[in-house]
């Protein structure tokens, strides 16, 4: 009996250390997992804070504040003023290692300069490039991670990491979809940007590759779906009223686009003043869909419903996104005395009248009115429209490729890619 008694204590024994072990290693997996989770997500919240200053309307804005993308361009994000470079595992002297504070971009100076000290990490951002893409495996011919545009064969180092790599529309991809490339630089295309967030505490980081959201493919200062009708010549020998100049005005006029460019069976009426390569309206089968590209950049908009006069919405140094929803209206909405910074989006008709300065990208998925004097409507950047009716009075629209970007600047980021140093 006593040795019956003694094999059953033995096997509780044997089972309690047994269930005793494998709570304890439950606990263990379940704290590290937590622990994992904690150190995620506090590299997370570095990446969003990058996302959320990136944009051109942040006062606290980080990006590059050279007009021209400069290839050693770099940023930290630091919550803590005690941060060393050399914790930085890539910091590379001859980048420009700025320290950006709300009152600065080009700080180099050790500080805090997250907008939040509670959360430990840290973050550094600069311009991706070609070496950068071979790291994660593109091989020309084989692993095609982005269009090479500068021709240049050369297996890159960090030492010579190459150009920037672009996101925009670049031939020979479709232009029905962005892509990433090297130079040259397509209109309106923005370099992509490579964030690393790190957790303080353990040095494991993510990192991404950032881009924003880009509009239709540049075309023409003025692209319709249907028919884009002008206003004719007031007599025989009279001068044309208005201008629509495909000349790139961010470049000084030495490169651009035809000035309006009809999808088939759509034509160009009208004799306003023709300026472009070439010089005459074009014609041709690009079907962009104008609906899809409202609801693309639409996100965080500020939202019209109503006729807008006497407005300004953003300014130089604030580019805005307006989505007017005028679906509902029988005639359409009205956009009167209006000057804009930024991105109009307009779902149904619209007519501007009067005095309209706009300074980046308008796209209307109905009929664009314009019912002004000569010389009160000035557009500088580009337009996307379902028809156009300018009948009354000429517009004077300029493409600029500068406005573009400026405007799309304005539009949040996107993570095309993720890789997590666990």
């Amino acid at each position: 009996m006593i040795l019956v008694v003694l094999l059953i204590l033995a096997i509780l024994s044997e089972r309690a250390s047994v269930a005793l072990t494998s709570t304890l290693i439950d606990v263990t997996n379940s704290r590290k997992y937590r622990t994992e989770r904690e150190v995620f997500a506090q590299a997370e919240a570095g990446l969003e804070e990058a996302r959320a200053r990136f944009l051109a309307t942040s006062p606290n804005f980080i990006g590059d504040p050279s007009p021209i993308p400069n290839p050693l361009w770099s940023a930290y994000i630091l919550t803590s003023g005690s941060w060393k470079f050399s914790q930085d595992p890539t910091y590379n002297s001859v980048y420009t290692n700025y320290i950006p504070t709300g009152g600065s971009q080009t700080k180099t100076k050790i500080t805090a300069n997250a907008l939040q000290t509670a959360i430990p990490y840290w973050v550094k951002i600069r311009h991706k490039r070609e070496y950068d893409a071979e790291v994660e495996g593109h091989k020309a011919g084989v692993s095609e991670h982005y269009y090479d545009g500068d021709l240049d064969p050369t297996t890159h180092s960090a030492a010579n990491p190459g150009n920037i790599i672009y996101y925009g529309y670049y031939p020979p991809a479709s232009l029905s979809e962005p892509v990433q490339f090297t130079a040259p630089v397509a209109p309106g295309a923005l370099p992509v940007e490579l964030i690393r967030a790190y957790d303080s505490s353990s040095g494991k980081w993510i990192e991404v590759d950032a881009v924003r959201g880009v509009g239709p493919p540049p075309l023409a200062p003025i692209y319709t779906k249907g028919n884009m009708v002008f206003a004719k010549k007031q007599g025989q020998g009279a001068s044309p009223t208005g201008r629509v100049d495909g000349l790139d005005q961010c470049g000084g006029g030495s490169s651009g686009l035809p000035p309006v460019y009809t999808k088939t069976p759509g034509t160009t009426q009208g004799e306003p003043q023709f300026l472009g390569y070439p010089a005459t309206p074009q014609q041709g089968t690009v079907d962009i869909d104008l609906k899809a590209y409202i609801d693309k950049l639409k996100g965080g908009a500020m939202q019209v419903t109503e006729n807008q006069r006497d407005k300004t919405f953003g300014s130089t140094s604030k580019y805005v996104t307006v989505h007017a929803d005028y679906r509902s209206r029988p005639n359409g909405g009205r956009f009167e005395d209006v000057t804009g910074y930024g991105n109009l989006l307009v779902e149904g008709d619209i007519k501007l009248k009067d005095r309209i300065t706009w300074q980046g990208l308008i796209i209307v998925d109905g009929l664009l009115t314009f019912d002004t004097q000569p010389g009160q409507t000035n557009i500088r950047g580009a337009i996307w429209a379902l028809g156009g009716d300018a009948q009354k009075k000429n517009p004077d629209v300029r493409y600029d490729s500068c406005e573009l970007s400026k405007a799309l600047g304005s539009q949040p980021f996107k993570f095309t890619r993720w890789k997590y140093r666990s």
